[in-house]
């Protein structure tokens, strides 16, 4: 793998672990406890495994994008992918703060 290759690689996981920053920072607190939640929902401990391993595809996908059409040849996926995590960060720190 070429170094500029690994850069972006690096690039993309830093953007989508930095989105997901916020959700870890600003947990839902005790009101999300007092919800009434169906049975088959999943413990809690097995939402912060499940939310890497998106994250990570995640970025390997954005980075095969880039890597397979340039920054050039998919410059509308790309955008895309930018405005999605900047909506993530926004959403995750000014939509997430909930009264307790």
């Amino acid at each position: 793998m070429e170094p500029s290759s690994l850069f972006a690689l690096l690039a993309f996981l830093a953007a989508c672990f930095l989105a997901a920053i916020p959700g870890a920072v600003f947990r839902p607190g005790g009101w999300y406890e007092r919800l009434v939640k169906p049975r088959w929902r999943p413990p809690n401990w097995l939402f912060a495994p499940i939310w890497t391993v998106l994250y990570l595809t995640i970025a390997v996908s954005g980075w095969l994008v880039w890597w397979e059409a340039g920054m050039a040849g998919a410059a509308l996926p790309l955008a895309i992918f930018a405005l999605q995590h900047a909506e993530r960060r926004l959403d995750a720190t000014f939509l997430r703060v909930a009264p307790s």
